[in-house]
């Protein structure tokens, strides 16, 4: 037979079996591109979010001998070059070249104290270390004095005999040093006890770029610390100064010194692809360090290297988060593969069927069953498979890297589409000349199929059990995407579309023996069709249900994590807005923000970290008025415990507090606070697992002193920049309700996954109402003859209408039950094997059965899907004509 000719001939449905296999083929390639691409936004905002002192790869090793010292700068990159050369390849691929970013080398000493002064008096809890930073030079600017040179003897030790001959190292120090720590230009420090050496500062300097992320890896040179001495009352000061070449020749073992490489990464060359590989390869270049220094017999004489990084674990959390989402996306993409192949199966039987006249003729006239089949098969290759290729190359489109997915699903989807193109000639054309009236003939199941599809039943609802008891004990998602939870909503959607094929019959024949009794005999004529129908129930039902299972599920798990974020904010910011600042925030600010307009409500808390006189234990303590407060957020999530009554200054504790009556505690004053009671945490105020101490506003006012107010807790409509621009002080941190929520929300992942359930949903629609307009073709010859005898006996256009929308309307709207319940299934069935905390900001712990939303996507879904067929009905100006006299039909 002429294939083309067929093509011709069929053109219509050749042509929309194309399109179909284009859409379908575009859509399964392009969106794993664009997740991919999502994943590779997702690592790097990981990446980023994390200081590069936890991202690079640090290797540092401590000389414990003379022999190991590194004293010239060509020392550390011959050393660079050697420990260089043990990277693997995908690790290889994100290093930085020396010299580049943050790449460099260096050496320090740590823990030196001051333990005196030359010329000077001495100040106690004082440490300065030496830095040798070469790539340093270019980052400073020297604002007083000159940067350091050469190192020289100082033979005695003003008031000290004992120290001769002591070696005197010219260090450069940040500029705040002079406020902070009294340390000037001249200054010469006796730094050490046991092998004391001696500092003298020569220059102060500042930074060029304080934000270069160099400068993360050496924070002891940018400023001063000021840290609380544990179990004391009193603080410690530590910076550390900047030595030079000769400097770092005077460094030896005594020193506490260290020397460090730091091999910086490129965070926008990690992949999300390559992940677990450069995990891997990080612990592979930790055992090739090892072995570098000898392993664990080296000698204590050499320079032994150990790695530290945060990179793998960065890494590793981002694979727990990157799981969650592949398992969603892949659960929306099965779905969307599931009805894309439905469709296409219909398609493929509308051209068969338009076909079957022909190839039964060349069939009769002797040509042999596999002439048949290669012909048919012929011609929906040439529909399907240019199309096919055609939707793949306009995935290209879609920005994102390649992946195997995207390759692999055009190809099966063509595949199958011509396997079932195979199988569905071959059966109907095995015997010549063999045809029926399949609408007058009830074909019983044979018993094997029903044990089938019982198995299938089982199984499915078996899955959904074990799915359900299982929950996240699985460790799957640190391994990869759990099949189990993939495949196990799709083996229920399959249940659920074979007990609805078997329970269809059902509630029609109810309907039907009701219509019977009614006047009108369209409503009968209409169901009865739809039971005779011969266009195929079962390919629209398993379009249809896992369509609107999908899109419910979708439209529950949006919710959930609306809610959850929406949740998390609150709890992040304790109110609309949240103003907050270490030191006291003026009456006069107070004023421009209560000024404001929008702004209905502030309220004034004060803050503060002290120390609580049990066992130097430290604690947050909050003064602020809990009724006004439980006001400001009444509404909201947030839930404001009972304020504490009392004499004196009561207060409510944290759980480690709460054995004491009375506690004493240092802010501002001494006060003496009484414990009325247990409070675990203030959301937006206080962090989980803290010591907590919430007294009144005004409790430092009843210890003698007057209200203090460092945090505004804002209610009303206004934004963040606003807010800045009013406060006007830069220490001030402000956060306001909408930017938590936009910082939840505008994440690559969740936004991968909004898209993903939006594009998912709407193609799904336009593939149900496709699936339905195409079914009803199918039938159309059917149909055409029963309407015509119908017509004979009285029937008008617009009965003819009503009927072919009855005959599909029950299938449809029985369907779309069915997909709602499943929908609503779905979620308890999935959702404990989902960790959805990385797009909501806290755990998501329950799914709302909130029918509002599945409800709507039912009942659309059902109406387009029922215009789809009335649209069909009335395409033309008459559905058919009446028999005349003479003719059969």
């Amino acid at each position: 037979m002429n294939v083309w000719q067929l093509v011709k001939v069929h053109r219509g449905s050749a042509l929309v079996l194309a399109l179909l296999s284009l859409s379908a083929s575009l859509l399964l390639a392009a969106l794993p591109r664009g997740y991919e691409r999502a994943y590779d936004d997702a690592v790097h905002g990981m990446l980023g979010d994390v200081s590069v002192q936890v991202s690079d790869l640090g290797v540092t090793g401590r000389p414990i001998a003379q022999q190991a010292l590194l004293t010239h700068p060509a020392d550390f990159r011959n050393r660079y070059e050697e420990i260089a050369k043990g990277f693997p390849a995908q690790l290889k691929k994100v290093i930085v070249p020396l010299g580049q970013g943050t790449s460099h080398f260096s050496a320090k000493t740590t823990g030196t104290p001051v333990s005196d002064r030359i010329g000077a008096a001495r100040r106690n809890n004082q440490y300065v270390d030496f830095s040798w930073l070469p790539d340093a030079a270019s980052r400073v600017k020297w604002v007083k004095g000159e940067p350091p040179g050469a190192s020289s003897t100082l033979a005695r030790l003003p008031g000290r005999p004992d120290l001769r001959n002591l070696t005197v190292i010219e260090i450069g120090v940040v500029a705040e040093a002079v406020e902070e720590m009294g340390i000037d230009v001249g200054a010469t420090l006796v730094l050490g006890n046991s092998y004391p050496v001696v500092a003298k500062v020569t220059g102060l300097y500042e930074l060029t770029d304080a934000a270069d992320p160099f400068w993360e890896h050496n924070g002891e040179v940018t400023r001063v610390v000021e840290r609380p001495i544990p179990h004391s009352t009193d603080n410690e000061w530590l910076t550390s100064g900047l030595i030079s070449d000769d400097g770092l020749a005077k460094l030896d073992e005594r020193r506490e010194v260290s020397y460090w490489w730091i091999f910086g990464v490129d965070r926008d060359h990690v992949a999300a692809a390559t992940a677990p590989a450069v995990i891997a390869e990080v612990n592979d270049y930790r055992r090739f360090l090892g072995e570098l220094s000898g392993g664990a017999w080296g000698s204590p004489l050499a320079l032994h290297y150990e790695l530290l990084t945060g990179l793998d674990r960065v890494l590793g959390d981002f694979l727990v988060v990157l799981r969650t989402a592949e398992t969603l996306l892949y659960l929306l993409l099965g779905g969307l593969a599931v009805v894309s192949l439905g469709v296409l199966a219909l398609a493929v039987q509308l051209l068969t069927e338009r076909m079957r006249t022909g190839l039964s003729l060349v069939r009769a006239r002797g040509a042999s069953l596999a002439q048949v089949v290669r012909t048919g098969v012929a011609v929906v290759a040439l529909a399907v498979l240019p199309a096919a290729l055609a939707g793949y190359g306009l995935s290209y489109l879609v920005p994102g890297p390649s992946t195997p997915l995207a390759h692999v699903v055009p190809v099966v989807l063509a595949v199958a589409t011509l396997l079932f193109a195979t199988g569905r000639v071959a059966l109907a054309h095995r015997r010549p000349l063999k045809d029926s009236r399949s609408d007058l003939v009830s074909a019983r199941p044979s018993p094997r199929r029903i044990a089938l599809e019982s198995l299938v039943v089982l199984l499915g609802v078996g899955g959904a059990y074990l799915m359900r008891t299982r929950g996240v004990a699985s460790e799957a998602q640190e391994l990869g995407v759990d099949p189990f939870l993939v495949l196990a909503p799709a083996g229920l959607a399959l249940a659920a579309g074979i007990l609805t094929l078997r329970l269809y019959p059902l509630p029609l024949k109810l309907f039907t023996r009701l219509a019977g009794r009614r006047p009108g005999a369209v409503p009968f004529l209409g169901l009865t069709l739809a039971a005779r129908s011969r266009g195929g129930a079962a390919l629209p039902v398993l379009i249809l249900l896992p369509a609107l299972a999908v899109s419910v599920f979708g439209a529950l798990v949006s919710g959930a994590i609306g809610d959850t974020q929406s949740r998390a904010a609150w709890r992040d910011v304790g109110g609309q807005a949240r103003i907050e600042r270490a030191a006291e925030i003026p009456e006069d600010v107070v004023a421009k923000v209560e000024a404001l307009p929008g702004v209905t409500s502030v309220l004034r808390a004060g803050k503060g970290n002290v120390q609580v006189g049990i066992g130097g234990m430290r604690a947050t303590v909050l003064s602020i008025d809990l009724k006004d407060y439980r006001e400001l957020v009444d509404g909201s999530p947030l839930v404001v415990p009972d304020p504490p009554r009392g004499l004196g200054i009561p207060a409510l504790v944290s759980t480690t507090l709460v054995p004491y009556k009375e506690i004493e505690v240092g802010w501002h004053t001494r006060m003496t606070i009484r414990n009325m009671g247990r409070l675990d945490e203030l959301p937006g105020l206080s962090f989980p697992g803290e010591n907590l101490i919430v007294m009144p506003f005004d409790g430092p006012k009843r210890a003698g002193l007057r209200t203090y107010t460092n945090i505004l807790l804002v209610n009303g409509d206004v934004d963040r920049a606003t807010l800045e621009r009013t406060i006007g002080l830069a220490d001030a941190e402000v956060e306001t309700y909408a930017s938590a929520l936009a910082d939840v929300q505008d994440t690559p992942l969740t936004g991968a996954v909004t898209v993903a359930f939006t594009v998912a949903t709407v193609a799904m629609g336009v593939y149900a109402l496709i699936a339905v307009i195409v079914a009803l073709v199918i039938g159309a010859a059917d149909r055409a003859k029963a309407l015509s005898f119908l017509r004979t006996l009285g029937l008008s256009q617009q009965q003819a209408r009503t009927l072919t929308v009855l005959e599909v309307a029950p299938l449809i709207v029985l369907t779309a039950v069915a997909g709602l319940a499943l929908g609503l299934v779905l979620p308890l069935v999935v959702g404990p094997g989902l960790d959805l905390s990385s797009f909501a900001g806290l755990a998501v712990t329950d799914f709302p059965l909130s029918l509002t939303t599945p409800a709507l996507l039912a009942a659309t879904l059902t109406a387009v899907s029922i215009l789809g067929a009335f649209a069909h009905a009335t395409a033309g100006r008459r559905v058919t004509t009446a028999l005349r006299v003479g003719e059969s039909s």
